[in-house]
């Protein structure tokens, strides 16, 4: 989910960045359209960071996400997709991680920007080390409305965990087509 983990306070209300207010809030269907529209104006390598202001504002709106997507898996965490571009240029999802639930480490196939809905998932970041294993860098507990970039590549090994004891929920837009190859966007090490 992060690359960024170790600057998790810049991204979390009141930490260095002015959380939106509820007036800048913007809806999901709002959230799309500007995303669509990001898709067209911005080169790739910007993408993560420009989505993630917008996830920031959908992060500040209240109680969107259907309750359908807020289900749970029984054995490992469970992905919702909420849009698929028809372009194939980015999907959402939403992530839904029980008590105990999370990822292996791993990289990512395209850009994308992951905003917490509720709950309070880790992330843990890794750096590779020269003969190939990873080593933690940093982990951080996540709040409701923070938000965190990943860049393409297996350069920014990372990790989501829910060690809380409750249902966490992260919302996630990934630059790739994930209908066509769900399984596509990571790369696990």
């Amino acid at each position: 989910m992060a690359v960024s983990a170790d600057k998790m306070h810049e991204w979390r209300p009141g930490g260095g960045r002015e959380a939106p207010t509820v007036a800048q809030a913007i809806d999901f269907d709002e959230y799309v359209r500007r995303v669509s529209a990001l898709c067209e104006a911005c080169s790739e390598d910007r993408l993560a960071s420009r989505v993630g202001r917008e996830v920031r504002r959908l992060m500040a709106a209240d109680d969107w996400l259907p309750a359908e997507c807020r289900a749970a898996g029984a054995e490992t965490y469970r992905r919702h997709v909420l849009y698929a571009d028809p372009q194939g240029r980015f999907t959402v999802l939403s992530v839904v991680w029980r008590p105990g639930q999370g990822t292996p480490v791993h990289g990512h196939t395209a850009w994308g920007a992951v905003g917490v809905y509720s709950g309070a998932p880790s992330v843990a970041n890794y750096r590779l080390a020269c003969d190939g294993a990873v080593e933690l860098a940093c982990e951080a507990v996540c709040a409701p409305g923070d938000v965190t970039c990943v860049q393409p590549g297996i350069d920014y090994p990372h990790r989501v965990h829910n060690a809380s004891d409750d249902v966490a929920i992260t919302v996630h837009t990934y630059g790739r087509d994930l209908i066509a190859d769900p399984a596509s966007i990571n790369i696990e090490l």
